[in-house]
């Protein structure tokens, strides 16, 4: 990414897609090339942005200018005006309901955003969701890697308790203690289990993980993994997320190719695959 002069990060989650995200893309692609700037900035489709009543969403890094429910035909203005002539477009810019003037020209500044703390979806409209290398350069796997090589599964477990990490299906439970339990169980095989179903109306919270980051979802089944000794994991998805399915398996491929998944993970004799089930 840091070739080019710019990012142009365009909302490839469901309901962006859904609003015309794909063609916003394609006419940006075509402005682009037209005025011989498609190798100033680069096109790139992430996962949902989480804001997506603002669909469809094109956000310009280094910057951060945030524009909302733009449509193809919006394209050469923002194109001539921002990225030629170095000004933000306010028209297409974010507008606090109720307040005069109010245009917030970056997603942080938008009052429903700005005090955010960012954990699980900390890359979210950040990085191409279908490439490896955008999650690693964002430490993605670092730490699975100190997982693996520096810590044993006890250490592991008990980082995690410690951390209070709990549940988030009603119980609360604290997660790191459940590794422990799990851990002692002396059943020969045991396996990791990831539930993106959903079954709630309008839950959409795995949905938006699987769709914008799936590599972390990998990343953090290799580590329970190894915390409690399993070598095979399953992700349950529903087949009514389909973007979400091609993405995991997208991944899952991936981490297999540079070793991340499969036989002897980083060298460490460790072994653990990833199965998406429907």
């Amino acid at each position: 990414m840091s070739n080019y002069r710019g990012n142009l990060m365009i909302c490839g989650g469901t309901g962006c897609i859904a609003t015309g995200g794909l063609k916003v893309k394609d006419a940006l692609e075509a402005e682009l090339k037209a005025r011989e700037l498609d190798n100033e900035f680069k096109v790139v489709i992430t996962g949902c942005n989480g804001f997506c009543a603002a669909g469809p969403i094109l956000t310009v890094f280094p910057e951060g200018v945030f524009y909302e429910k733009v449509k193809p035909e919006d394209i050469p203005l923002i194109v001539e005006e921002h990225f030629l002539k170095g000004r933000p477009v306010e028209k297409h810019m974010y507008k606090v309901p109720g307040k005069a003037g109010g245009k917030v020209p970056t997603m942080n500044e938008i009052p429903f955003f700005n005090l955010q703390v960012l954990r699980a979806l900390r890359n979210k409209g950040m990085i191409d969701p279908e490439k490896i290398e955008d999650y690693i350069a964002r430490d993605g796997y670092m730490a699975a890697a100190k997982a693996l090589t520096d810590m044993t599964p006890e250490e592991v477990s008990a980082v995690v308790k410690d951390a209070g990490l709990r549940g988030r299906g009603g119980a609360g439970f604290n997660c790191g203690l459940k590794w422990e339990f799990c851990r002692r169980e002396s059943e020969p095989e045991k396996f990791i289990i990831c539930n993106g179903d959903e079954g709630d109306p309008g839950a959409f919270m795995d949905r938006s993980i699987m769709e914008a980051d799936p590599h972390v979802v990998l990343e953090g089944m290799l580590i329970g993994a190894f915390a409690i000794d399993a070598h095979l994991g399953y992700i349950y998805v529903r087949a009514e997320y389909p973007l979400a399915v091609a993405r995991l398996q997208l991944a899952i491929d991936q981490a297999r190719e540079m070793g991340l998944l499969g036989d002897d993970i980083l060298g460490t004799g460790f072994d653990f695959d990833i199965i998406v089930y429907q």
